[in-house]
């Protein structure tokens, strides 16, 4: 059986192969889910809101960044010189999540946190830190790292059964929260479509010929012959 046969395999099937970034995943999904059916987003929100600190302020300014759509192209750039078909999987699925993303907030509206309590009552916010008012839910940030953290661990097998790139995605998305860009469940949102549209993808490149090519297994340091 040749490689690209060995992969036409269904997409539960093809999940299976992260478990424990999918157990991480779902429980996450589950407290928070726990969470929003006892207390208004609202309620979670000012929790959070209240538990500033200076130091934290800075660190969670830093590793918000993860999320932002230019780390993953930064990453993809590197890929060249690598492998094209993982500099390809990279952008692709980022691509893929940010649309479906992006197709959501347009369909849902949801105010970010800080226009929605701008007639309610003052929230925390860092001084000279600039927060948006556009769309909230889902979180875009979330949806990209978490995009990304699947990916990396799609491309690196051996890091399929530990969490770090998982734990990353995650405190990513929570200084969505503590920044006063996102809700909570913007997050859960974005970790969820960022996650499963990233696989789809991926899926679907799989099950392709073209994708199993010698070319797509180059690099700008490796061209094949011609």
């Amino acid at each position: 059986m040749d490689h690209y046969s060995s992969y036409k395999i269904s997409f539960f099937s093809f999940i299976k192969q992260f478990p424990v970034f999918l157990l991480l995943l779902l429980i996450v999904q589950i407290i928070g889910l726990l969470f929003s059916s006892i207390s208004s987003q609202a309620e979670l929100f000012l929790a959070v809101n209240r538990l500033h600190h200076d130091v934290a302020d800075q660190i969670f300014m830093v590793i918000t960044h993860l999320g932002d759509w230019p780390v993953t192209i930064l990453i993809a750039f590197v890929f060249l010189f690598i492998n094209w078909r993982h500099s390809l999987v990279l952008v692709s699925t980022m691509l893929y999540t940010g649309f479906f993303t992006q197709v959501i907030k347009a369909l849902v509206k949801h105010p970010r946190p800080f226009v929605y309590f701008e007639n309610l009552e003052p929230i925390y916010t860092i001084k000279d830190y600039v927060l948006q008012n556009s769309l909230s839910f889902p979180s875009g940030h979330t949806t990209c790292v978490f995009s990304l953290a699947i990916t990396l661990s799609y491309l690196f097998a051996s890091q399929r059964t530990r969490p770090w790139l998982f734990l990353t995605a995650l405190i990513t998305a929570l200084s969505r929260v503590y920044l006063s860009q996102h809700f909570f469940k913007d997050l859960l949102a974005g970790s969820m479509i960022g996650t499963f549209f990233a696989l789809h993808l991926i899926w679907l490149f799989e099950r392709t010929k073209w994708y199993h090519s010698s070319r797509m297994n180059s690099s700008l340091l490796n061209r094949p012959k011609k």
